[in-house]
């Protein structure tokens, strides 16, 4: 449980400093660093920690954003896509943890079959 939690720190700052300097592709660099450092028995977990990281990490962010813009952005696109736009921090969300969760299993992949 506490290298779950490491891991999912380690993730969320490891991927708020990496958007500092690279593309939106980012978290997933930052969930392969952690999943390469942090050991599991199953690669489910490190993909579960980051998959969270990930979540809380670009979707507060983009709930951040839109309540500092009056929830300018996604209304318009709720409007675009005939749907409420209040949903789009949670989409972001979801699209920020399955890159930072299969960049953690990449690097678990990686690190077990580095012990071998």
């Amino acid at each position: 449980m506490r290298n779950i939690l490491l891991q999912l720190i380690a993730t969320i700052i490891l991927g708020y400093l990496c958007h500092q300097f690279m593309p939106f592709w980012a978290i997933a660099v930052a969930g392969f660093v952690a999943g390469l450092f942090f050991k599991y028995k199953w690669l489910l977990s490190g993909f579960a920690a980051s998959f969270l990281g990930g979540f809380l990490l670009w979707g507060g962010l983009a709930w951040w954003i839109d309540r500092e813009n009056a929830q300018q952005l996604s209304s318009m696109l709720g409007e675009l896509f005939k749907t409420d736009g209040a949903y789009l921090p949670y989409v972001t969300g979801l699209v920020g943890g399955l890159l930072a969760g299969f960049g953690a299993l990449t690097g678990g992949s990686l690190r077990k079959l580095l012990d071998r």
